[in-house]
């Protein structure tokens, strides 16, 4: 498939939007930051545990899993320090913090996505390429939903699912392009490499949403409600 690039670019950017629309239809719960903020936690945890890092340890192993989540967390504190002095700046903390995270989530995602294009353009298999692609496609609705939320609470419009959407297909689209012509196959860079993205992902959720939840919040509505959200995440991915 000599387009493949364009199919999963195609594919990524469709899926994501398809997510961007449904958190837009639910914005009207977004009032309720504490309730929507634990359970995309429940989400994003549900998606890293049952998805993302077992991918990155079949790939790889557990001690490029660890090195690469610990890159991940050094990155993250590095970007979030300077963010926060940033912030420390203005007086529109509301606004900024929810963009702040739903930008990290839009990066984090983005650099898993990287691989994905590469395994893509490097398979010479059709029907692996169709089990790919339609894994793509049903993994980035969910993905979608998780950054557009923080996003619209930040007062960002409809039309930037359209544009956010088009960037984070980015590294699939080139992923496949190279990898189709260039045969990039190193199991070991891409294991810590996704790793990497998990560590972002999952300091992004534990210092960002899951504090803003507790902050308006119980902690047992909180953890109760990212229980639901992890259930629902895990029950999505069993069935497709």
């Amino acid at each position: 498939m000599s387009s493949i690039w364009v199919v999963g670019y195609l594919c990524t950017a469709l899926g994501f939007a398809i997510g961007g629309v449904i958190a837009w239809i639910l914005r009207g719960f977004q009032k309720r930051i504490d309730t929507v903020y634990s359970i995309c936690a429940g989400l994003i945890l549900g998606l890293i545990s049952f998805e993302i890092a077992p991918e990155a340890i079949d790939i790889g192993n557990w001690f490029t899993f660890i090195s690469g989540f610990l890159i991940g967390v050094t990155l993250f504190k590095f970007i979030h320090k300077s963010f926060k002095y940033q912030v420390e700046l203005t007086e529109r903390k509301e606004k900024l913090c929810p963009l702040y995270t739903g930008a990290m989530l839009m990066l984090s995602i983005a650099l898993h996505n990287l691989p994905i294009g590469i395994t893509l353009g490097s398979n010479q298999d059709s029907k692996l390429d169709m089990s790919i692609l339609q894994t793509i496609f049903l993994h980035n609705v969910p993905e979608g939903i998780i950054v557009f939320t923080p996003l619209f609470i930040a007062g960002l419009g409809i039309w930037t699912v359209i544009l956010f959407s088009l960037i984070v297909a980015l590294p699939v689209g080139a992923g496949a392009y190279f990898g189709s012509f260039l045969g990039i196959d190193d199991p070991i860079f891409w294991s810590v490499f996704i790793s990497l993205s998990i560590g972002m992902i999952y300091m992004v959720t534990v210092k960002e949403i899951l504090t803003d939840s507790i902050k308006n919040s119980s902690s047992t509505r909180v953890f109760m409600l990212a229980v639901i959200g992890f259930v629902v995440i895990g029950s999505y991915l069993a069935l497709i």
